[in-house]
């Protein structure tokens, strides 16, 4: 039975993509240990807990957006798998809420991605803005790295026999 996805809350940004990719698949690239760094350029992961991608499991890393680099602690707050995906990364002076919401459609999966930013302190926001870094950027070049990983994880299809007469 799927999950019905939430209305994001307010100051969250959320975008849409289509993925011709199965469901699992879609799953398993988000969650592939080997493509974590591609998947997730803006931060640089330390190793994950045994239960990640559990819900409570933590692990760190460090967080570069726009000018503003610092160490962040990540929790993972909900993962059912092929369905949904919640993180949240808190750093000094900053907050940022990550969601996958991933459903079965037209023999494909569309994955919703959302982010919410929270800064304290205008250094922070300062540093955010002047190297041009966004809960935008950050979620539309998820989705454009995790379509290209998913789509490109398809088998191909072999190729047909060849039909009488030929060869």
């Amino acid at each position: 039975m799927p999950v019905p996805r939430p209305a994001p809350q307010p100051g969250v940004l959320e975008r849409l993509t289509y993925i011709q990719a199965p469901l699992r698949a879609v799953w398993a690239t988000l969650h592939d240990p080997a493509a974590q760094d591609a998947l997730f350029p803006e931060l640089r992961l330390g190793p994950p807990a045994p239960s990640w991608p559990a819900a409570g499991a933590t692990r760190s890393a460090r967080l570069r957006i726009g000018l503003l680099g610092t160490n962040v602690r990540l929790e993972s707050l909900e993962a059912r798998p092929s369905a949904r995906f919640q993180i949240i990364l808190v750093g000094d002076g900053i907050r940022l809420q990550r969601g996958w919401y991933l459903e079965e459609v037209a023999g494909g999966t569309r994955v919703a991605g959302t982010a919410g930013l929270t800064t304290t302190g205008r250094w922070t926001a300062g540093f955010i803005a002047l190297g041009r870094g966004s809960a935008a950027s950050i979620v539309e070049t998820h989705l454009r790295i995790l379509k290209e990983m998913a789509e490109g994880s398809r088998p191909t299809p072999e190729p047909g026999r060849p039909t009488a007469g030929r060869r």
